[in-house]
């Protein structure tokens, strides 16, 4: 069985996610004050794991690439299991196998990089060294399903914070995987219609949330403006 996932995520009113862009909060507070807000709410999720996208997380922490000239990978790759040192779990999507870690944690979580079988046996050397946690998602490394079912069967997580930005919300959107989504409303406004979203799905597939509908759970208005608005995905 997968975990819960729930897609937690801030954005503006208009559904934007760069908030750099977003206008200044009315009262004359700084967003990252309301920034706070969002990261408050998403502890009372109680998640055993969360995750954001590959590029979120080299942006903000890891900017580094692992570079080996032999990319033999192993004949029959199994997951590891990494000493445990926190009770919450840090979950990266890494289909290139190429994040250079200066650390094993993300704000105090341990990693759990999920790559694809045909990672380099160097690479998958240097993450044991480093004591990070791996498990595989197919071939490609793109196997959400696959990466969900060994992230409960094999490091026993029960319920996921997925927290974007846009390019995974919209894979995992598509793949049918999202329970609810732990939507937090920023009182402003980003306005371009070249600034990415929500959910921004990149595939062939013309309609990802086909057969989706949404249920709303609760509406919540935090503080400073800010909305709390939770739904169940019914599929």
């Amino acid at each position: 069985m997968n975990p819960k996932i729930i897609c937690h995520i801030m954005s503006s009113v208009d559904g934007r996610l760069l908030t750099e862009r977003w206008t200044e909060p009315f009262n004359g507070k700084s967003k990252g004050e309301l920034m706070g807000v969002y990261a408050a709410i998403g502890r009372k999720l109680n998640a055993d794991a969360w995750m954001f996208g590959k590029n979120t997380l080299q942006e903000g922490y890891f900017p580094k690439k692992f570079h080996t000239s032999d990319k033999t990978p192993l004949a029959h790759p199994i997951p590891y299991l990494a000493h445990k040192t926190s009770s919450r779990l840090f979950v990266v999507i890494d289909p290139d196998a190429d994040i250079l870690y200066e650390s094993s944690a993300v704000r105090g979580d341990r990693i759990v990089t999920v790559l694809p079988e045909t990672a380099p046996a160097a690479y998958l050397e240097y993450l044991q060294q480093r004591d990070i946690s791996y498990l595989f998602a197919g071939v490609k490394g793109d196997e959400l399903n696959a990466a969900m079912k060994a992230l409960a069967e094999t490091f026993g997580v029960e319920t996921l914070s997925l927290q974007g930005g846009g390019i995974i919300d919209g894979a995992f959107l598509q793949a049918g995987l999202i329970d609810e989504l732990s939507l937090v409303v920023y009182p402003g406004i980003d306005g371009s219609a070249s600034s990415p979203s929500i959910f921004e799905y990149i595939g062939r597939e013309q309609a990802p949330a086909r057969g989706l509908s949404l249920e709303l759970l609760s509406t919540e208005t935090v503080q400073d403006g800010v909305v709390w608005l939770r739904y169940k995905f019914h599929k």
